[in-house]
């Protein structure tokens, strides 16, 4: 046992004590943090979009374009409104919202909502004063005028400066469909002003067929408003009777996703720790110096812990510094609205994050044991390069399910993954919010178990041999025919 933990400590003190496991360690989070700030980011950083409409057809078609996206501005808005007053109480949830319709066509009404709402501070946050996309009168009429504004050689004049041209839309009537619009943009990727102005258009000439037919603005209103009313019922066993499916009950299945990829991503990481560790040792001959010290099932089963245990460090923090995140974070959501705190218990699923070590320890114990094998039959990392492709396939392959497990965990594809024992900790770990059948969960985690026994006593044989230099890359090339020459005798 001596061994074992000298062994442990030493692998564990060569990755914690170093600068670079710090660094990748506070890269993690603040990555995160990037990667959830990007897109907002990115549409903050966007220009103002600066377009105009040419119409050819005599129908004002330009003011409705115009019209309609100064009302749905405002409905983003009103939207906007009520999700940040809601949590506040009935009462002023129907105040603020009073107050915001004393304007019908604008937003006139909104400080008044928000200091009903003691919000004053927030008018940012509902309707940001720079639009995405504004309006403007053409400076042209022909292709050959337009390009020049459209490619940036030449500037329009807007209320932030002189700014190029992003789009024309040039409108005209047309003999087989009721209308013919022609998009002019240097930008060929954007996409998305030009499919508002298509659905504006889209949504008038509805309208004015209705009218043709003989209704008035009201019952068309109306009419396009009819929808159905949709209430899903949670019909699981353990939920209450009639109990209408929330944000909190949806929450553990994505959660699930992410911590299968955690998973992934945890073992695939700390199991290349080990192959590279193990090849560089043998290539230095410090495992000679070990094997003269210890037993080579001291050392392979103190390098699975030693590794195991900077996996560990990595969690507790940064499970530690996300349960502060979240209870400082969420109570001052939860001023906004009360039901973040059902969903963050949601989130922290203990059943969840208790499936999550387990999957992760056989998960680990597995692919570990599968790495150390082939590093110690491996002299030089492009030796074991070689060898990895079979094992990188295999640990790969579970993520194409992972995409798919949201939406049909009960498909009979990922239901035969998850009982495959090298994907089970991936995949049943993304089933698990489904409430799979019992035998299934017991049923595939036995497999995984006795696989993963299997897997580190072979593993256990092959480092054996590939420690005492009995075994190589070439052998197991040889093993499976791949092309690899016979030594000398």
């Amino acid at each position: 046992m001596r061994a074992i933990f000298l062994i442990a400590r030493r692998e564990y003190l060569s990755y914690v004590a170093t600068v670079g496991f710090w660094l990748s360690l506070l890269a993690v989070p603040v990555f995160a943090i990037i990667g959830g700030a990007i897109p907002a980011l990115i549409e903050g950083s966007q220009p103002t979009r600066y377009y105009a409409v040419i119409d050819q057809t005599g129908q004002n078609l330009d003011e409705v374009i115009r019209i309609n996206q100064r009302a749905e501005r405002r409905e983003q808005a009103r939207r906007m409104l009520e999700v940040l007053v809601e949590g506040r109480g009935e009462a002023v949830t129907e105040r603020a919202l009073a107050a915001f319709d004393t304007d019908p066509d604008g937003l006139g009404g909104l400080d008044a909502a928000l200091e009903e709402a003691d919000m004053a501070g927030a008018r940012g946050l509902v309707a940001p004063e720079r639009a995405d996309a504004v309006m403007v009168d053409a400076p042209g009429s022909t292709v050959e005028t337009l390009r020049p504004y459209l490619t940036g050689d030449q500037t329009i004049s807007t209320p932030e400066g002189e700014r190029p041209l992003f789009a024309v839309f040039v409108i005209d009537e047309a003999r087989d469909v009721p209308l013919s619009v022609t998009y002019l943009s240097a930008n060929i990727t954007a996409r998305e002003l030009r499919n508002d102005v298509v659905s504006t258009l889209r949504s008038h000439l509805r309208e004015q067929a209705f009218i043709e037919r003989g209704l008035s603005p009201d019952e068309i209103d109306e009419v396009l408003s009819l929808s159905p009313s949709v209430t899903t019922i949670d019909a699981r066993p353990n939920a209450a009777e009639n109990a209408e499916v929330t944000r909190a009950d949806r929450a553990p299945f994505v959660v699930a996703i992410v911590l299968a990829f955690i998973l992934w991503v945890a073992v695939f990481s700390v199991a290349n720790m080990l192959l590279t560790s193990l090849v560089e040792e043998k290539g230095g001959k410090i495992i000679e110096l070990l094997l003269s010290t210890a037993r080579f099932y001291d050392i392979l089963i103190g390098k699975l812990a030693g590794v195991a245990g900077v996996s560990a460090t990595l969690f507790l923090i940064w499970g530690g510094v996300g349960t502060l995140l979240s209870v400082v974070g969420g109570a001052a959501l939860q001023s906004f609205d009360p039901r973040i705190a059902e969903l963050l218990g949601s989130v922290f699923d203990p059943v969840l994050l208790a499936a999550a070590l387990f999957f992760f320890a056989a998960g680990y114990l597995m692919y570990g044991s599968i790495f150390l094998a082939m590093g110690s039959l491996c002299d030089t990392l492009q030796d074991a390069q070689t060898l990895m492709g079979p094992v990188i396939w295999t640990l790969m392959l579970p993520l194409l399910f992972l995409f798919f497990s949201l939406e049909a965990s009960d498909s009979m594809l990922v239901r035969a993954a998850s009982w495959v024992p090298l994907w089970t900790p991936f995949v049943m770990m993304a089933r698990l919010p489904a409430d799979p059948p019992l035998w299934e969960v017991l049923g595939a985690s036995a497999l995984m178990l006795v696989t993963m026994l299997l897997v580190l006593w072979g593993a256990a044989a092959v480092f054996r041999q590939g420690a005492l230099r009995q075994a190589d890359a070439d052998t197991v090339r040889r093993w499976f025919k791949l092309g690899g020459k016979k030594k000398s005798a």
